[in-house]
């Protein structure tokens, strides 16, 4: 760390500069001789990338960024908030803890957090933001193996992890590519612990983890103003059954959880129907968890076609967990009612891509109208709808 780059005088410029162009002030002469040009630019990105992903770092003064890497490894501030409210205790460690941003949020759940980081540097920086920010977090520098080592007989409340993926091959996303690879780890754990939260890769499929590991008691698919983030295992030494509760959850929207058992997917009937007055695209959480047919009976929708995930109903459902359009119109003649226009298109289950429609019909983007090409039990449609 350089202790020069949290002296007030640097902290003003850095303020002063927040909205330049940080290749521009990495090219730039640094005003500063103790601080090069790189480590301004550095700390600019992180300034910037911590408005809206880390905010209170962008508010607190003080704060030292660490690289690039760091900042795009990093939980958003947003998901280890819904993180640490789902478990509370008083003691916590976060085993693979990076930038910190988990085990801040898990602070305010746990009397005592631990942030274990191999990194030094990276450890040295988090222990000084800790102290800016007056939590309760102990860093310790080094692999949690050299943790529990020195402190075999110390036993938490929760364990936290986030797992790196150790093969960056295009194949298919495994457990067993992780590291730690939790299923080899589970029993030393749990010699520790009854409860562990592990962060996932959203690649992962979700009906192989549960078959891999029988002690899920709950799954929670987070995404964050619809674009899947996390993929949250909660598990409980005490659990031996397969059928953990799914919870599916869309932050920073006004969408209401949906959450159910994992058995009630398979065991559910979807009602098929033709289009009605109001299609709903559930939200992408939900799409990952792959709810598709338990969406039916829950929200008393009909599913336009057993491979169409959108779903139909004559009367609104206001508090549905994704999009909501309302059919203006069925386009029977699109050459001649939709060509050249502008609109936002949706495409489920349609035999074109998303690419090929719009060069077909020269559609340009925006506008109040959204295109839907689909299909449902009654044959292939265009709708021409408006979002609700």
């Amino acid at each position: 760390m350089n202790e020069t780059i949290l002296t007030p005088e640097f902290q003003a410029y850095l303020s002063s500069i927040e909205k330049e162009d940080i290749r521009a002030i990495g090219l730039k002469k640094s005003p500063f001789p103790e601080i090069n040009s790189a480590e301004i630019a550095q700390q600019l990105k992180g300034l910037q990338v911590s408005k809206n992903k880390f905010p209170t770092f962008y508010k607190t003064q003080g704060i030292y960024f660490p690289p690039s890497i760091n900042l795009e490894q990093a939980s958003s501030e947003a998901t280890a908030n819904y993180k640490a409210s789902l478990i509370q205790g008083n003691k916590l460690i976060d085993l693979t803890a990076g930038l910190g941003i988990d085990s801040l949020a898990f602070s305010n759940q746990f009397e005592e957090v631990i942030h274990i980081e191999q990194n030094q540097i990276l450890s040295e920086i988090v222990a000084h933001n800790v102290k800016i920010l007056e939590k309760n977090i102990h860093c310790f520098q080094g692999t949690f193996d050299e943790y529990f080592e020195k402190n075999p007989s110390e036993t938490f409340d929760t364990i936290y992890l986030d797992p790196a993926r150790r093969n960056a091959s295009g194949r298919k996303f495994i457990l067993e590519d992780l590291e730690p690879n939790i299923l080899e780890y589970l029993p030393t754990f749990f010699e520790k612990t009854e409860q562990i939260m592990v962060k996932l890769s959203p690649l992962l499929d979700l009906s192989l983890t549960i078959n891999q590991i029988s002690c899920i008691k709950e799954i929670h698919i987070v995404a964050l103003k619809n674009e899947v983030k996390d993929f949250l295992i909660i598990l409980d030494k005490s659990i031996t059954t397969s059928n953990p509760t799914i919870v599916c959850v869309n932050l920073e929207t006004e969408q209401s959880s949906f959450t159910y058992k994992f058995n009630e997917e398979s065991e559910s009937f979807p009602v098929l129907g033709g289009p009605k007055k109001y299609l709903y695209e559930p939200n992408s959480a939900i799409l990952k968890a792959g709810g598709f047919k338990i969406i039916c009976s829950k929200y008393d929708v009909f599913k336009l076609h057993q491979n169409t995930h959108l779903y139909t109903s004559d009367a609104l459902i206001s508090d549905f967990p994704g999009r909501i359009f309302e059919i203006l119109e069925v386009v029977k003649n699109p050459k001649k009612e939709i060509n050249k226009t502008k609109a936002n298109l949706l495409v489920k289950n349609n035999p074109d891509n998303i690419d090929t429609i719009k060069k077909k019909f020269k559609i340009n983007d925006g506008g109040d109208i959204t295109l839907i090409f689909t299909q449902s039990i009654d044959g292939v449609h265009i709708f021409k709808t408006k979002r609700i």
